[in-house]
């Protein structure tokens, strides 16, 4: 047909095409570059630390039988990967350019099993796509906290059996992943819950909590926990809930002080702190009575927001009973006797023979290491109620810091009951 044209009309055509050509490309090149830069993505920094117990990863090419076991300095894994926690154990996962200023920081507890499905940046700092990330929770129970997002936004979606959580802003929520259903509970900001096909969907905002159930249906706002623990962030005087008591070696030794003090984000935390060279052992300690009945409650657990700003001796001394940080439970059993559960936190040490991480006259359970001086969700201990079933009521619980120089801040505390 080109040949039986003219040949006007073959140049007409030629000059179309090209003219049609340079425009193409004018527009497509810039077009087709703009698209690549916008989409482009590099991975994520994504670290894993063990806290307590036994921490394991493996690869996405890779069975339970390749688990290597993580140490307290931790190690970075890649999209795939797994992460396998322990009994009685913690972990920390950690996402976002800088492993000491993470964007996310997911706090792993005991049996819980995580895998990192997807962790992106955008690759360049124009981009409209902001950072990507998605784990899957298949068993047990994590809290999340997002410090910070990114100018181009943030999504972040946990996934389990039954539903899934997103966040896209700061905030802390808890996930638990149990037989029949998935729990949310959402300590600050606001989490996306929504069924597994995303037909059903509900805001969970500060202080709510909901589940979705394996049939997918969404359980809505459930009622709200109950925090026995009465001004457990410390906005009130400290003296009119909290008994205050200091101990140190010897008439002359340097007793520590309690204060609440105004912080920079404009809350109230409570401050720990026995500060000085050669001062030896000394205790630092507040009290609050509770006297309540726990029977026939549904769970009891312990939440506590905190800090460890200094410490002097590494772990918890030799005997193990002296952690930076420790939180007593007295309580009453269904015989009438008193006991007590004692949890531990340290920043500094590798636990040995030498030094325990957990205390020797009374072994429990294992002391747990925080990164000195980060912010990383709060701990929140699992049901009391369960892990001491002949509890009936609880007495009192006890803050206090043990050891010799240390410095601690508190940004809350409290227990949480199910009725």
């Amino acid at each position: 047909m080109f040949n039986r044209l003219s040949p006007e009309q073959r140049a007409w055509l030629v000059l179309y095409a090209a003219l049609f050509t340079c425009c193409a490309l004018a527009v497509g090149v810039p077009a087709a570059a703009w698209a690549y830069m916008n989409s482009a993505t590099v991975d994520a920094n994504v670290h894993v630390r063990l806290r307590s117990g036994i921490l394991r990863t493996y690869g996405r090419f890779e069975s339970e039988n390749d688990a290597r076991v993580v140490s307290l300095e931790g190690r970075a894994i890649g999209e795939g990967a797994t992460v396998d926690v322990g009994p009685e154990s913690v972990g920390l996962l950690t996402i976002g350019p800088d492993p000491q200023s993470p964007l996310v920081t997911v706090q792993l507890y005991s049996n819980t099993r995580l895998r990192l499905v997807q962790a992106r940046h955008p690759r360049f700092p124009f981009a409209n796509r902001g950072d990507w990330f998605v784990l899957r929770l298949e068993r047990g129970r994590v809290q999340v906290l997002v410090s910070a997002v990114s100018p181009q936004g943030m999504h972040l979606e946990l996934i389990s059996e039954h539903g899934k959580a997103m966040m896209q802003a700061p905030g802390t929520c808890s996930l638990e992943q149990v037989e029949g259903e998935l729990r949310v509970s959402v300590s600050s900001g606001t989490v996306r819950v929504s069924t597994l096909d995303e037909q059903r969907t509900l805001a969970v905002s500060e202080g709510q909590r909901t589940a979705v159930n394996a049939d997918g249906t969404l359980a809505g706002v459930l009622p709200p926990v109950r925090n026995l623990v009465r001004d457990g962030d410390f906005r009130g005087e400290l003296q009119d809930n909290w008994q205050v008591d200091t101990m140190a070696m010897g008439e002359q030794g340097v007793r520590g002080v309690a204060t609440v003090r105004p912080t920079p984000g404009g809350g109230r935390a409570l401050f720990l702190e026995r500060v000085g060279d050669n001062i030896g052992w000394g205790r630092t300690a507040v009290t609050q009575l509770l006297n309540e009945d726990v029977r026939d409650r549904r769970s009891l657990r312990l939440q506590v927001d905190f800090q460890i700003l200094e410490q002097q001796i590494p772990v918890c001394g030799g005997e193990g009973s002296e952690c930076p940080l420790m939180v007593r439970i007295d309580y009453r059993t269904q015989d009438g006797s008193d006991a007590s559960w004692i949890q531990g936190f340290y920043a500094l040490g590798t636990p040995d023979e030498r030094l325990p991480d957990y205390i020797r006259s009374n072994p429990q359970n294992r002391h747990i290491a925080r990164r000195q001086g980060a912010v990383e969700p709060p701990f929140e201990s699992e049901n009391l109620l369960e892990l001491l079933p002949n509890m009936q009521s609880v007495r009192a619980i006890t803050l206090y810091a043990e050891g010799h120089a240390v410095r601690i801040r508190i940004n809350s505390v409290a227990l949480w009951v199910v009725d």
